[in-house]
């Protein structure tokens, strides 16, 4: 006999699962069991739940609490986010999980309704690695969970009457969070002047031996801060490292009156940043165009190079590449930045975060969007690109001799993984790791952050 009940839902389902089950159906399926029985079970007993089935794809668990089924979910997904869990096949095994409390209808052991579909549209909707929760559950969880959850907007379900409202778990490591706001409050703005009068905007943080970042996409020192490109890895290395940033000309805290802007004038302003902060040889933060402008002033100083950590780097700007899409891309780009630049929400610098950052919460790209107004003008944002688009250092890149680490997304939308592998193979001195990831540059939240800190960290710890 059915009966209906009040209960909390979570809905694990295995990332690409179809696929992986095509390359060795009997190792992924002994895998998954240990995942299972290792992991998820003792966990889902732990908070008093109960698993009402295994897939061979996902798992449907009960509890009578919203906070113990929003806890499991949560510790599922801290446990996968770690650099070397046991769970391999042989790439990382990652979850998506929804978490919802609604009625259900029991029959048997089995459980139906809506409370049950709901979980599962959560579910299928969530980031690999993510947590996605509907706002009843939420409320249910009460206060206390409510510093892990941050605002997605209302999604409208297939086979579901009314938009929802959707929570996503943040993952942001606590520490990190209280370094980078004393980062916030204690960093000092100083500034340099390049050789053609231009000044340059820079500062330090942390302590150690120094990594400079070299100038990458449109910045701005005070704001960065919360940008999910570059807070993460700023964060960890300033933990560890004298961390010297600066704005690039034309954006950010330098000036943005500039008259002249070449790919040539960015590795001059790199070395003045350098000689501004006393460092005769330093490690190189490069990410995005940063990779090539770092790469030029190592072949120019080898020196004062000792490192360079490239992330979702590229040798050969859109206008260079051989695909007449990628060229016309690069000039429709110009062309709609210059125009739509100043537009209110929804922007193109909304669109451009999302390209940029996918794996970012909707409230942190909707800010990193209203920032970007105050980094760049309309004006310079269609010179800058056109130097960005017109990069070519593929002849400079053997003439690096200082080590390299290349760090690429899978499924970056800005500069694909190929890129990556291209500016790589061109470099003297290159490792080149490849993350199951859709950003161009790393959030925190980013189920696979976790090994690139570590990897990044390793390499400066050894050759910075």
């Amino acid at each position: 006999m059915s009966q209906r009940r009040l209960a909390a839902i979570l809905s694990l389902d295995v990332v690409g699962y179809s696929r992986m089950m095509q390359n060795g159906s009997a190792s992924l399926l002994k895998t998954l069991n240990a995942l299972y029985r290792d992991l998820v079970t003792p966990l889902v007993e732990a908070h008093h739940g109960r698993v009402v089935k295994l897939m061979g794809d996902g798992a449907l668990i009960e509890f009578a609490s919203a906070a113990s089924a929003l806890e499991t979910a949560v510790a599922v997904q801290k446990r996968l986010r770690a650099p070397d869990h046991p769970f391999q096949f042989p790439e990382r095994i990652q979850l998506r999980a929804g978490v919802h409390a609604g009625d259900v209808t029991s029959e048997g052991e089995d459980i139906f309704g809506d409370g049950v579909n709901i979980a599962a549209r959560l579910q299928s909707a969530a980031e690999p690695g993510g947590v996605l929760v509907s706002r009843m559950l939420s409320d249910l969880a009460g206060a206390d969970h409510a510093t892990l959850l941050r605002g997605e907007g209302l999604h409208t379900f297939k086979g579901i009457a009314q938009p929802i409202e959707v929570l996503s778990v943040d993952f942001t490591d606590a520490h990190a969070s209280k370094s980078r706001a004393v980062f916030v409050e204690t960093q000092q703005i100083r500034y340099c002047r390049a050789n053609d009068g231009v000044n340059l905007a820079w500062n330090a943080v942390g302590e150690g031996s120094p990594v400079v970042k070299a100038p990458n996409w449109i910045s701005h020192l005070e704001l960065d801060w919360r940008n999910p490109i570059h807070a993460p890895i700023c964060t960890s290395i300033a933990q560890k490292h004298r961390l010297i940033r600066f704005d690039a000309r034309l954006n950010g805290l330098s000036d943005w009156e500039a008259e002249t802007v070449t790919f040539e004038c960015f590795v001059d302003d790199l070395e003045t940043v350098f000689d501004a902060a006393g460092i005769e040889r330093a490690a190189i933060l490069a990410i995005s165009q940063g990779s090539a402008v770092a790469a030029a002033f190592a072949a120019r100083c080898p020196e004062r190079v000792s490192a360079i950590l490239m992330i979702g780097g590229f040798a050969l700007g859109r206008a260079k590449r051989t695909s007449p899409k990628d060229v016309e891309r690069a000039r429709a780009l110009r062309e709609m930045m210059s125009a739509g630049w100043d537009d209110e929400y929804p922007s193109l610098r909304d669109l451009m975060a999302e390209v940029l950052a996918p794996g970012a919460s909707q409230e942190v790209r909707r800010q990193y969007g209203e920032d970007m107004r105050h980094m760049i003008s309309p004006r310079n944002l269609g010179r800058y690109r056109e130097v960005l688009d017109d990069i070519d250092v593929r002849d400079l890149l053997p003439r690096v001799k200082a080590p390299c680490l290349v760090c690429h997304a899978t499924g970056d939308r800005m500069q694909p993984v190929e890129q990556g592998r291209m500016l790589a193979k061109g470099l003297a001195d290159a490792t080149f790791i490849a993350y199951e990831s859709n950003n161009h540059g790393m959030p925190d939240n980013d189920p696979e952050w976790p090994r690139m800190e570590r990897d990044a960290l390793a390499f400066l710890a050894e050759h910075a």
